[in-house]
């Protein structure tokens, strides 16, 4: 179970990945973030309308890809999109 300093360090680590991918031009940006079974649940809503769901899916998948390769598996980005 990670401490809330864990919690807030991959969160860090998150947003400073979005930052990157919003230079590039997608603008996303964390919502809102739960811990259930050990897992840190990350949800990610476009900040701006016209976000393409596969542009927002490849950037959570970098992310994870990214996490996982520094020990930190029980991350799981989730997208929301605007209906």
């Amino acid at each position: 179970m990670p401490s809330p300093h864990q919690i807030e360090q991959t969160l860090k680590k998150v947003n400073s990945r979005l930052a990157v991918a919003e230079a590039e031009g997608l603008h996303l940006a964390v919502a809102e973030h739960r811990l259930i079974d050990g897992w840190l649940y990350v949800v990610v809503v476009p900040k701006r309308p016209g976000v393409r769901a596969s542009d927002h899916a490849r950037v959570m998948s970098q992310i994870e890809r990214a996490l996982r390769q520094k020990g930190e598996d029980k991350v799981l980005l989730v997208p929301e999109l605007e209906d």
